[in-house]
């Protein structure tokens, strides 16, 4: 996989998307005003040709120079060389990134172990939310006077290989199906790590959705919606079970509506109904085993990009009929703002708020859109980054609130 982007490799990748380099560039750069899609296209495009786009491609990027330049801009021996306007970009674009030069060649030299290798999955850096978690996350542990490394996990890859350097001194993970072999390679390693998820051998930070879904679904029943959609759930993903856990108790002692939710085609049903007990969620682990006994209930289905979920979303809604009132309550800002313009400029009559509620999670000021008033679940990103740093071995959630928007 190469290690970084030429002009020509831009090229290529805005050819095979059918995108200009305009746009390709603007998506590299993490550009605020640059839709999820984009930044969707564009990953995909990288990850069919083997191009592996790191931090300093996007500082490159974002700054409008090139690898070689921002190379230059952090040797001392030849930081001279550059013009001070584009040393100014190039440090304005990595404090925005969170990028941090040859923080592994600095650790080795003073042994101290003073690195804190943030290690996302690859394809999270296509989305806003979790660039703006990775972001508060790297200043967190700069104001600790520790050194923030981000590590992006190819598909292929177990961990990379500074998760394992004895210059390391945490490991920052996301839950994801790889999590059990991650945990006993750090193990093995004697690493240090917290999980953004929830895993009964790691210190674990999440968001606690329990409460804000249980008063979501509350609020769908209250306005006589007749199917809920529940979004995706799959395994040893700690948001869903919260989720499911919400809607549980909100379901207890009302007539349950249709329901409706995509699971992962792998998905032991009986197996995961007894990890959801585990982890202290019954009523996810009852709701699930009552849901596969109910026709039409379940659809296994394996994971979609964004463009893929909103279109499957939109067809779903001009599917169920006139009479059928649907509640979408398990997908992201993202999606649900993808799916509002979808709906804004369709033949079919999808009114949001009357026939069509929805509800997102991950509430970002960067995301927001005049005239779409979401209901959403917020909860404050730099206060997890700071539950994370302040790992014990337990699990924490961090408080989440509903804002209340038009949209349910």
């Amino acid at each position: 996989m190469k290690k970084s982007l030429s002009n020509r490799d831009v090229e290529r990748i805005a050819l095979n998307a059918n995108l200009s380099t305009e746009q390709v560039r603007a998506a590299l750069a993490m550009r605020n005003d640059v839709v999820e899609e984009l930044h969707a296209r564009v990953a995909d495009s990288a990850q069919q040709l083997n191009y592996s786009i790191t931090l300093r491609d996007r500082v490159a990027m974002a700054a409008g120079t090139s690898i070689a330049t921002v190379n230059r801009a952090y040797r001392p021996d030849a930081r001279h060389l550059v013009r001070p306007e584009v040393l100014r970009a190039i440090e304005r674009e990595a404090a925005r990134l969170g990028y941090q030069p040859d923080p592994v060649a600095q650790s080795r030299r003073s042994s101290q172990g003073s690195v804190v290798a943030i290690c996302p999955d690859i394809r999270h850096l296509a989305s806003a939310y979790h660039m703006s978690l990775i972001r508060n996350l790297s200043e967190a542990v700069s104001a600790r006077g520790l050194t923030p490394v981000i590590a992006p996990i190819p598909a292929e890859w177990q961990l990379p290989d500074i998760a394992q350097s004895s210059v390391t001194g945490l490991v920052i993970l996301w839950e994801g199906p790889r999590t059990d072999q991650q945990v006993a390679a750090l193990r093995a390693a004697n690493r240090e790590a917290v999980l953004i998820g929830y895993h009964e051998q790691l210190p674990s930070v999440a968001p606690d959705w329990v409460e804000a879904y249980e008063q979501l679904t509350h609020r769908a029943l209250a306005q006589s919606y007749t199917r809920l959609h529940l979004g995706y759930f799959a395994e040893n993903c700690w948001p869903a079970g919260a989720r499911l856990e919400g809607v549980a108790r909100a379901l207890s002692g009302h007539r349950c509506p249709e329901i409706r939710l995509w699971i992962s085609p792998t998905l032991d049903v009986q197996q995961t109904a007894q990890q959801l007990h585990r982890r202290g969620l019954p009523g996810a682990a009852q709701l699930l085993t009552h849901l596969h006994t109910t026709r039409d209930a379940l659809e296994r289905r394996p994971p979609l990009e964004q463009r893929e979920v909103v279109q499957e979303l939109y067809q779903t809604l001009i599917g169920s009929g006139p009479h059928v009132r649907v509640a979408l309550l398990g997908h992201s800002d993202a999606v649900l703002r993808a799916l509002m313009a979808l709906c804004a400029q369709s033949p079919h009559p999808l009114r949001i708020g009357q026939n069509v509620g929805l509800a997102g999670h991950d509430n970002l000021d960067l995301l927001g859109e005049p005239g779409q008033r979401l209901t959403t679940i917020d909860y404050s990103l730099p206060a997890m980054a700071d539950q994370v740093l302040s790992y014990s071995g337990s699990f924490r959630r961090v408080q989440a609130q509903v804002i209340i928007g038009e949209s349910l």
